[in-house]
């Protein structure tokens, strides 16, 4: 008997069209973790800008907090931003076009399953090795001490906000309490550690294949 099982899953991404003079769909639900993308298939020039400052984001050709302009364009540009916080409701405009109506909002859930990770001076990350599955969720806490979550590799930082995510945030280390949801995508190894260098504490994420292959003959 051959078996094969496969878990469908994939990274959450959220399209959004942007058009003369409308996003489609205006508002829309999504999970702490997820990416919304935006795509400008009008004639105008358009942008994506929040109105919240908790959650500042500017983006058209790519977005200002990471390196890209966030003025508004004209048709073809593509910007996404991820959400790591859960909880929360985030307008957001076209700034020439605001009077015209042309507004959205983000409202970002608490996904239902996840695991934790969490981060002290007395402990370090509790627990410090995890694996978990393809695009499984990890909510990082800070209990106390100052700490963020830096990868080795340099692919993801955070803390009160994550770099390089669309949001300006803070990824530095910090006495200030944070807690992010991060959506594991890609397959491997990834080690981490906090750049605090008076507590230089140390983790590691796993993150393995949702898939199951098996074969071999059984009798029945």
């Amino acid at each position: 008997m051959l078996v094969f099982w496969f878990n469908m899953g994939s990274a959450e991404v959220h399209d959004v069209v942007v058009q003369d003079n409308n996003f489609t769909p205006a508002n829309i639900s999504i999970q702490a973790g997820d990416t919304v993308r935006w795509e400008n298939f009008g004639n105008n020039n358009h942008n994506v800008a929040s109105t919240d400052l908790s959650f500042l984001f500017r983006c058209a050709d790519g977005c200002d907090d990471t390196g890209g302009d966030g003025n508004p364009a004209g048709l073809g540009w593509v910007s996404e931003v991820t959400f790591h916080l859960p909880d929360s409701s985030i307008p957001y405009v076209c700034e020439p076009h605001v009077g015209f109506g042309m507004t959205g909002s983000v409202s970002v859930q608490t996904p239902s399953e996840f695991q934790i990770v969490t981060v002290s001076d007395s402990d370090g990350f509790e627990p410090q090795e995890l694996t978990i599955v393809q695009h499984d969720r990890v909510l990082f806490i800070k209990t106390n001490g100052a700490h963020n979550v830096h990868a080795d590799d340099d692919s993801f930082r955070c803390a009160n906000g994550c770099r390089d995510d669309g949001i300006e945030g803070e990824d530095e280390f910090t006495g200030f309490p944070w807690q992010f949801f991060k959506q594991f995508n890609e397959l491997g190894s990834f080690p981490y550690h906090s750049d605090n260098p008076d507590f230089p504490v140390t983790g590691v994420i796993h993150v393995v294949t949702d898939t199951i292959f098996a074969n071999g003959f059984e009798s029945f």
